[in-house]
């Protein structure tokens, strides 16, 4: 046994100093750049490429016999672009395989990759040529030992799919790569591309085998993370551990102990979300799972929404399976609002025909809005085709409770059915239910997820919007000064893609009343056009159009004809005033912008006018008025003060028809053909309305009819003719009056003298007359 270890050790010191002497002279004898030229030349030959190899090729012999190429770089094809550089290159062999002429690459080094590979729009590739078959007879076997690189730059760039990305900093490093050899890999780049959108750092590190033969790769222990921006979220983390075991030709796939998690943020809102799964095997006869678990929340501000789900151990084919049991427990809550939903239900699927089917999907809402609370439920029907990537809702049966910004709660109940399809990315729903008072029928549509382009079509047998208006809080004490008013908010117009038409049988706003309410919406590129908009109101109907464009400011535009309408009722209404009667028409166009109401008022500008018959205007008796200046005309010598008042509610000048026309700008409303008729006066004017300060600044000429046969009583006989100007100033809600008694008294004067004239004109046409008559008698 001694003899025999003998033996052994001197052959094996043999067979060392024998390689050693073959190393020294191949070391002496061989110099591997004698060949670069014969290599460029072959691969310029056979790949149509140009090689280079600047620097010199060392041997080495310790601790591996192989090649430190240096420099290398290869041209495109048929190009003298670059297509992949490095800046150093290290190659090892095995010595062993060598005496049994075997090429065995043992390990390689890569330092300072560089590479841009490019998929055109035909959909070859720039490294085509590189993957056919050599025709070179030498045998290489890859049992690498490991392989190292360092300091990679990637490209990828397929402009068949207006796809590029870019491996940037890329580092790896593996064990052994041999079939059937468990081994490990090191991986990390920063990651830059488009379709998706990612701008990350990817670092993973796994454990693997290789079973090229039954074509089975393994992972065992699998840590991988990116850390970056991907798919619009930025300061994202998403972590992946577990372990695989992926045979995709014999359709087999192994999973254990998945873990999945994200968290980051998109658009200000915060996600957090984890999945575990402890166990998923599918096989070509079998599917079969442990129980699924998971957490997502979302957070914006003061509100957070948080959701819990599971699904039970499952077990069935790839054909078909069914899912006992499915719960989600979500989460809402908000400085005013703090809800629970849990969904439930089962699910079976027909993989061979990729459809999935729940004969009942149950979804439960509970919670709490300040005092009020809501709760609900919805159940449905599902299928899921998913060929057609068509989901159906088929029987949906909806009953909720929910807050009423105006206070108390709103009953909503709907049935009806919905569907999506994912492919054409367009989705659908038709239902009919009531919520509150209302009856509802509304067919719902949504075409192109993003952007999102809504369709509809809504009856509405009634609608009261103020019920659903939130009650102004009463005032403690006397404000010390105007409360600032909240601006409206119109960002959601910026990307807001709509059209369709909305008919109302009754509806309630601001306190307006309408019927038959009939109007088509359209949304695009920031605008709102609501047109054409009609109904019927007050007696009488009113047609026309509204647009509003968001912005800073933001710009509105309204065109409006109201015919026949009963103003009184419709004033009262709608400001709680009356200030004139009468039925007729009113026309309006009229833009402006602002952020506020008030602002909107402000500006104003564009035209109005008004045609009224058989009305009154209330606040002032002209009439009386023009009494009470026949019996102050000793005003007009300075014998009495002249007469002035506040406007009375009691008070009101009829009239058979009034017409005028306002041109308004900034907010101020300028009249200037004001023409009211009555039995007794005539009343013309000019003046201005500002509507943003709620003044009025108006000079009224009231004139008593020349034909007034009885009527009116003495004092309005002696003034008949007569015009009695008064001026009405101060705020709408305390409008006072004053006769210009100047204005008067020139009036007077120039009645009286045309009265002096007409008397000297009838005197003499007398006189000529008697001349006349004795020449003609002559």
């Amino acid at each position: 046994m001694h003899k025999t270890a003998r033996n052994i050790l001197i052959a094996l010191a043999a067979l060392i100093a024998l390689l050693l002497a073959a190393a020294g002279i191949i070391a002496a004898t061989f110099n591997p750049n004698d060949y670069k030229p014969l290599l460029i030349r072959l691969v310029q030959e056979k790949k149509q490429r140009t090689l280079s190899i600047p620097g010199d090729i060392k041997l080495t012999f310790f601790p591996k016999l192989g090649a430190d190429l240096g420099r290398v770089s290869i041209s495109e094809h048929n190009n003298k672009a670059e297509f992949a550089a490095v800046d150093s290159a290290k190659v090892s062999l095995a010595l062993i395989p060598l005496l049994a002429k075997q090429l065995v690459v043992d390990r390689v080094r890569i330092d300072g990759l560089r590479a841009h590979i490019t998929r055109s729009e035909d959909g070859s590739a720039n490294y085509d040529d590189l993957l056919s078959k050599d025709e070179s007879g030498q045998q290489v076997k890859f049992a690498i030992d490991s392989v190292h690189i360092s300091r990679a730059n990637v490209i990828y760039d397929d402009r068949q799919q207006g796809r590029k990305f870019e491996l940037a900093n890329m580092d790896l490093e593996t064990g052994k790569i041999a079939n059937n050899v468990p081994s490990k890999l090191d991986f990390a780049a920063d990651v830059k591309g488009n379709k998706p959108e990612v701008n990350a750092r990817v670092n993973f590190k796994t454990g693997f085998t290789l079973d090229l033969d039954r074509k089975r790769y393994t992972l065992k222990s699998l840590d991988a993370q990116l850390k970056g921006g991907l798919l619009g979220f930025n300061d994202l983390l998403l972590k992946a551990a577990g372990d695989a075991d992926l045979q995709p030709e014999a359709k087999r796939f192994l999973l254990d102990g998945i873990k999945l998690s994200a968290n980051g943020k998109q658009a200000g809102n915060a996600i957090d979300a984890s999945v575990d799964i402890p166990k998923l095997a599918v096989t070509d006869a079998n599917v079969s799972g442990g129980k699924l678990s998971g957490q997502a929340k979302l957070s914006e501000g003061g509100r957070s929404i948080s959701a819990d789900f599971s699904m039970q151990s499952f077990e069935g084919t790839p054909q078909a399976f069914k899912l006992p049991a499915l719960t989600l427990d979500a989460a809402i809550k908000d400085a005013t609002l703090d809800a629970k939903a849990n969904i439930s239900g089962a699910l079976a699927g027909d993989l061979d025909k990729l459809l999935f089917t729940s004969p009942q999907l149950a979804l439960r809402l509970s919670g709490r809005q300040g005092d009020t609370t809501l709760s609900g439920s919805l159940t449905t029907p599902l299928s899921a085709d998913l060929k057609t990537q068509l989901i159906e809702l088929s029987r949906i049966a909806a009953d909720f409770t929910l807050p009423n910004p105006g206070g108390g709660t709103l009953a909503l109940k709907a049935g009806g059915n919905a569907s999506v399809h994912l492919g054409k990315q367009s989705a659908s729903a038709v239902l009919k239910g009531s919520l509150d008072q209302s009856n509802f029928n509304a067919k719902l549509g949504l075409k192109d997820f993003s952007p999102a382009a809504y369709t509809f079509d809504i009856g509405i047998d009634q609608l009261d919007l103020d019920r659903y208006q939130r009650k102004a809080a009463a005032a403690s004490a006397p404000a010390s000064k105007p409360a600032t008013e909240a601006p409206m908010d119109f960002s959601a117009l910026q990307k807001l893609q709509a059209s369709g038409s909305v008919r109302v049988g009754a509806l309630k706003v601001a306190n307006l009343k309408t019927s038959n309410v009939r109007f088509d919406v359209h949304a695009s590129g920031g605008k709102l056009d609501v047109s054409p908009l009609a109904a019927n109101l007050y007696g009488g109907s009113a047609s026309g159009a509204l647009a509003i464009t968001a912005g800073k400011p933001v710009r509105f535009a309204l065109r409006q004809t109201l015919s026949g309408i009963n103003v009184g009722p419709l004033l009262k209404d709608a400001i709680d005033k009356e200030p004139i009667e009468g039925r007729g028409n009113v026309q309006l166009d009229v833009s402006t912008s602002g952020a506020s109401f008030n602002q909107i008022r402000k500006g104003l500008n564009g035209n109005a006018r008004l045609e009224l018959r058989d009305g009154a205007i209330r606040g002032v008796n002209i009439a009386q008025t023009v009494r009470r200046a026949k019996a102050q005309i000793g005003a007009v010598r300075g014998d009495a003060p002249p007469q002035s008042g506040t406007a009375s509610a009691a008070e009101k000048t009829d009239f058979s028809e009034l017409t005028g026309s306002f041109r308004i700008a900034n907010g101020v409303a300028h009249n200037d053909d004001l023409n009211i008729k009555s039995p007794l006066v005539r009343v013309g004017g000019s003046g201005d309305i500002n509507l943003g300060e709620e003044r009025i600044d108006y000079l009224a000429r009231a004139t008593v009819v020349s034909t007034l046969q009885g009527q009116g009583g003495p004092e309005l006989q002696a003034l008949k003719g007569l015009t009695v100007p008064v001026k009405l100033s101060g705020p709408f809600s305390a409008i006072g009056w004053r006769i210009d008694f100047a204005g008067m008294a020139s009036e007077l004067a120039k009645q009286k003298i045309d009265e002096k004239k007409e008397e000297v004109k009838a005197k003499i046409q007398e006189q000529l007359r008697d001349k006349l008559k004795g020449f003609l008698g002559r």
